[in-house]
């Protein structure tokens, strides 16, 4: 009778150590840095690009927007490029981002940058983030449209804005 609760309870501690073990592994997820919204980041050496995502309205205009944040002491010029996935045709844009500010690209007053709309939403698009010539970063950032009322309300503003001063640079 020793015998069989002894083997019963060595069953039942090694079963339940074996089942739990699972939390006792050294890469838990929900302790890894993540972005809590729906658009993603990137830190480049000085440049930190928060929160962008890649809007698609109804009427078929593209919209990248998020934040890009200064921490030097001097203005800072970033440049972003999306790559066409049909074709691979290179755009840049340039933004200069002043010394220890932030500059919201879309929305705050300032216009987002208009792109192709080549991505359906729920896809995600490929942008590389360069601040100088040897750092830079790639971001997948999500396609989204205006299923969602905050995304709607962007959108309806964004489309009424005109974005001159955001012409790409077309790359060869």
């Amino acid at each position: 009778m020793f015998v069989r609760r002894l083997a019963a309870t060595a069953l039942l501690t090694a079963l339940t150590l074996t089942t739990s073990a699972c939390s006792m592994s050294g890469n838990v997820t929900s302790l890894q840095p993540y972005s809590p919204s729906d658009g993603q980041q990137v830190d480049l050496e000085t440049i930190k690009a928060r929160n962008f995502i890649y809007l698609v309205s109804a009427s078929g205009n593209g919209y990248l927007v998020g934040s890009l944040v200064n921490s030097s002491a001097e203005a800072r010029v970033v440049k972003i490029q999306y790559v066409n996935p049909n074709n691979q045709a290179k755009t840049d844009y340039f933004m200069e981002v002043p010394a220890g500010q932030k500059l919201d690209v879309g929305y705050n007053g300032n216009p987002a940058i208009e792109l192709p709309v080549v991505e359906t939403p729920g896809q995600t698009a490929m942008f590389y983030f360069l601040e100088s010539d040897t750092v830079n970063a790639t971001m997948k950032v999500p396609v989204l449209d205006g299923t969602l009322s905050e995304y709607r309300a962007v959108l309806e503003l964004l489309e009424q804005q005109v974005q001159p001063e955001l012409a790409p640079e077309p790359v060869s």
